[in-house]
């Protein structure tokens, strides 16, 4: 039986004008993700990454930490499917409308003119929103990928990790929290799409999901854990 780990990447760069890189603060988790790697002895035959800048900058942190231990960590093998869900470009085509037909959204934006500071507050609360409303069907954004498609784009990746997964082998994947919902959501068969979405909210930067996977099963084994870091050093987008 194989062992999987799915990385979530580090903080990334919320409210910059690029959010697909990582912050300093998002640089220092993968380096105590490598360092902590690398003390407790973990091996990996084979490493996925997603295509994202952010993705790849923590495999890349965490590799160079294995170097400068002489310890090896595999080149990266590039997988389309750990790509993260397009929810936050979905959603800024929708919010002009969302603020104009919903209530509390109108609520939310109304009280981030007054006061600036809610302005975090009110447009997580506000994309938590869009998402439970999106990853039913509800809303539609034309021309971007759909939560169904990101879906089924996940279960593309994923069974090209197992195609490539031998047996008894050890492997890492860096990718993003609403990637590694919708892999757990496949290895717990869940099927409320508004469940798995709200999974996401929970996952942690740099924590690892695992999972046990042979021919004919593919078991989840921890969730979310998070050992290499201190309360300050947590954070979730």
């Amino acid at each position: 039986m194989s062992k999987l780990y799915f990385f979530r990447h580090a903080q990334a760069s919320y409210g910059a004008a690029n959010y697909d890189q990582l912050s300093p603060k998002g640089e220092e988790q993968s380096a105590l993700l490598g360092k902590y790697l690398v003390e407790k002895g973990y091996h990996f035959d084979k490493i996925f990454v997603g295509p994202l800048e952010r993705q790849k900058h923590t495999y890349q942190i965490v590799a160079d930490i294995y170097k400068k231990n002489n310890k090896t960590f595999p080149s990266p093998i590039p997988v389309e499917g750990l790509r993260e869900h397009a929810g936050p470009k979905a959603m800024r085509h929708a919010l002009p409308n969302l603020i104009d037909e919903v209530p509390q959204i109108k609520k939310w934006y109304a009280e981030i003119e007054e006061n600036p500071k809610l302005m975090k507050r009110n447009s997580l609360l506000t994309f938590q929103y869009f998402m439970d409303e999106w990853a039913l069907g509800k809303i539609e954004v034309p021309a971007i990928q759909s939560w169904e498609e990101f879906r089924i784009a996940v279960k593309k990746g994923l069974k090209t990790i197992f195609e490539n997964t031998g047996s008894g082998e050890t492997i890492g994947a860096f990718t993003s929290g609403g990637t590694i919902s919708a892999i757990t959501a496949e290895a717990l068969h869940i099927q409320d799409e508004r469940r798995v979405a709200a999974m996401n909210f929970s996952v942690r930067n740099t924590s690892f999901t695992s999972f046990l996977f042979s021919k004919n099963q593919f078991n989840l084994l921890s969730f979310n854990e998070l050992p290499h870091l201190e309360k300050e050093m947590v954070t979730f987008v």
